[in-house]
């Protein structure tokens, strides 16, 4: 059962399909000023710019739990805890100069995080200064380790709902596409790993199947003297084999 929230309902977008780009997406109407709001993105995971941090309305509507901020060490003056809210703050410090850093433990660690709410289902906030560079790419990052899309496609995906949002051309853009063949090997794990499972659990069930088959005999055994008609089977199989 899904868990209650107190705000208002919210309208969250359909998910996309693991490793299937988004095609044919409802796109809400964009305003100029819905910049300054936060818009969902996937069920409970929400962005926008940090400045709604101080907009109780908006906490409450959306029943935020948790805001979860990504900022440059040189904004910490002004991006921090709000006291006066009922909520968790959680803050991801990454390096100022995007091009020249690697940003790819950040990516995992915001990933996560968010993960973690959502599985808990707990309505995250994720913000930066203007929820314009930063948010969005951090969000698009989850899009790509959780659902397996291409950095343009998790780029589109956020933009179709946010459509300010807009990573850096020369910083979180070509960050997010070396992002690409990790969440895609990851994926391709992923895929593996899950197939083994399925031949595993088949392995475990035809060794299953032969021992109640030979319990079945040494009853038949037991009782007649005669070989179960499963055993015989099985000896005319080997015999064919």
């Amino acid at each position: 059962m899904e868990k209650q929230h107190s705000g208002r309902p919210i309208w969250w977008p359909k998910a996309p399909q693991f490793g299937i780009s988004p095609i044919n997406l409802c796109v809400p109407i964009w305003t100029y000023d819905d910049r300054y709001s936060g818009q969902p993105i996937v069920r409970h995971v929400i962005t926008g710019p940090y400045h709604l941090v101080r907009n109780k309305n908006f906490i409450v509507d959306n029943s935020i739990e948790v805001i979860l901020c990504i900022r440059d060490p040189a904004e910490k003056p002004f991006l921090r805890t709000q006291e006066q809210l009922k909520v968790e703050f959680q803050f991801l410090d990454v390096p100022s100069d995007v091009r020249q850093a690697n940003v790819i433990p950040y990516f995992n660690q915001a990933t996560e995080i968010i993960k973690g709410l959502v599985e808990n289902e707990r309505n995250v906030l994720v913000c930066c200064s203007d929820g314009i560079d930063k948010s969005a790419s951090f969000v698009a990052a989850y899009l790509m380790n959780i659902y397996a899309l291409k950095a343009v496609d998790a780029i589109t995906f956020v933009q179709n709902q946010r459509y300010c949002a807009t990573p850096s051309a020369n910083g979180y853009r070509l960050k997010l596409l070396e992002y690409e063949p990790i969440c895609a090997a990851k994926a391709n794990s992923s895929v593996v790993q899950g197939g083994e499972s399925k031949k595993q659990g088949r392995s475990a069930e035809d060794e299953s199947e032969v021992m109640h088959n030979d319990e079945l005999e040494q009853q038949s055994l037991d009782q007649t003297g005669t070989t179960h008609p499963s055993k015989r089977v099985r000896e005319d199989k080997e015999m064919v084999k």
